[in-house]
């Protein structure tokens, strides 16, 4: 897209100008690093040094049927993809009830412990309602309220969070 034009056109805003400022788009893409990551925010990271990547989950649009029954029967439980070096620097199990949290929010999941995620990682597939999860709460509660540097986007994966054993982090609260 050529500089000065806007990144969203009025069709897909549907009718809404209010949160689209229509700022220009520079014609040569750009690498911005995220707000939350161990080499932007090293203070942040030492206390939260996993960051949390909330893909869609294959049994909800979004969060649209989230509290279906079926949809929720196909899903499954809440659960939270930890990188096997993690897991064990937390004592964090397959199967072990865990809470993910940092400073906006927190919500429990049931660990699964796979190579299949980098270290540094965890993957929460969002989409669960708070009151169709297992603590009452969501993968949602941890996101900053900050938007993308394009198309005033959610900046749901540029967070940094901690995961222990639920058990272990509720006592020490």
């Amino acid at each position: 897209m050529a500089a000065g034009g806007n990144f969203v056109l009025p069709l897909f805003r549907q009718g809404s100008n209010e949160f689209q400022a229509g700022e220009s788009v520079d014609a040569l893409p750009t690498y911005i690093p995220p707000r939350e990551s161990p080499a932007t925010n090293p203070g942040l990271a030492a206390k939260y040094p996993l960051n949390v990547i909330s893909p869609k989950s294959h049994a909800f649009l979004n969060s649209s049927y989230g509290n279906l029954p079926a949809q929720l029967h196909h899903a499954g439980e809440q659960v939270v993809i930890i990188n096997p070096k993690d897991a064990l620097a937390r004592n964090v199990g397959e199967g072990s009830a865990v809470r993910i949290f940092n400073d906006r929010g927190s919500f429990e999941a049931i660990a699964k412990v796979s190579a299949d995620v980098m270290q540094g990682i965890v993957v929460a597939p969002l989409g669960y309602w708070r009151d169709s999860s297992r603590a009452k709460g969501t993968v949602n509660a941890l996101s900053p309220g900050v938007y993308a540097d394009l198309g005033r986007a959610p900046t749901f994966s540029d967070t940094l969070v901690e995961v222990a054993v639920a058990e272990v982090a509720a006592a020490a609260e």
